[in-house]
């Protein structure tokens, strides 16, 4: 065990640099693309044939895995001149102790934008441009989604402070930010999912909505539950400091949400695209 931990800890330093829009969001999209329909995949080329990066120039992009930091490239851009650019879009703040969605302003939230920018790609009226951008969405929000504090957290909110037993990390680390790029990076380094897509029915109008009330529920039983001292509407005592045994907790949850995104994305896909 002593081996393992300083294997991960090795691991969790020498990958802090990158982040969850890197790395995760790649993965969610290659293994969606793996899963593709012919028809879906012929389709996916048409729109990014002409593809434009964050600076409206050709991107060269072809694949759903390079295109799947777009929104944050665009939100970094933003920002620079609008610090509250794209604010809200990319999650739900969904207590995890409580049965009610959190709020979603003029439906300007993770899963309310995969719904309406799954009917813009649907729609073959739309002109190629909004299609496109809005392929590009889907593919991000839905890997946000699947990130469990994206869509729930507790009374700190993801803010919390923390520390990484055995890593150092440069600035204040939050409990958002480690799961977002330290965990996350951690359990992606060396790996590469397989997992395929069988047999599917329909896809119900809302739900990337369901899927994000089960990955609210992940947050609660595999983000919150093993801190010590949690407790429902309670806040943590910061800064929390997330052990060896944490760490390694985390390795199977972060592959199994990139799964979970990367399937549930190609049957989206699929079905918007037949």
């Amino acid at each position: 065990m002593r081996r393992i931990v300083f294997v991960m800890c090795c691991v969790l330093a020498s990958s802090a640099c990158f982040a969850w829009g890197g790395r995760g969001h790649a993965a969610v999209g290659a293994l969606a693309q793996a899963n593709l329909s012919p028809a879906a995949q012929a389709q996916v080329q048409t729109l990014l044939r002409d593809d434009l990066d964050r600076y409206e120039q050709a991107s060269g992009r072809r694949s759903l895995a390079s295109v799947a930091s777009w929104a944050d490239e665009i939100r970094e851009v933003a920002s620079r001149t609008d610090p509250k650019a794209y604010r809200g879009w990319h999650g739900r703040s969904n207590r995890v102790c409580a049965d009610t969605l959190g709020k979603c302003r003029e439906g300007l939230c993770v899963d309310q934008l995969i719904i309406s920018n799954a009917r813009i790609l649907k729609d073959v009226q739309q002109p190629m441009r909004a299609r496109n951008e809005a392929l590009k969405w889907i593919v991000h929000l839905v890997g946000d989604l699947h990130m469990p504090l994206h869509s729930g957290i507790n009374s700190n909110g993801g803010g919390a402070k923390v520390f990484l037993e055995g890593v150092e990390i440069k600035g204040d680390a939050t409990l958002h930010g480690v799961w977002d790029s330290e965990l996350a990076n951690a359990a992606l380094k060396g790996w590469k999912s397989s997992a395929v897509l069988g047999a599917v029915s329909l896809l119900a109008d809302d739900a990337p909505t369901q899927w994000m009330l089960e990955t609210r529920d992940v947050a609660l039983h595999e983000v919150y539950e093993p801190l010590s001292g949690f407790a429902c509407k309670e806040k943590l005592a910061e800064p929390i400091v997330l052990d060896s045994a944490y760490q390694l907790r985390s390795v199977p949850v972060v592959r199994q949400q990139i799964e979970r995104a990367g399937l549930r994305l190609a049957q989206l896909l699929n079905q918007l695209l037949p």
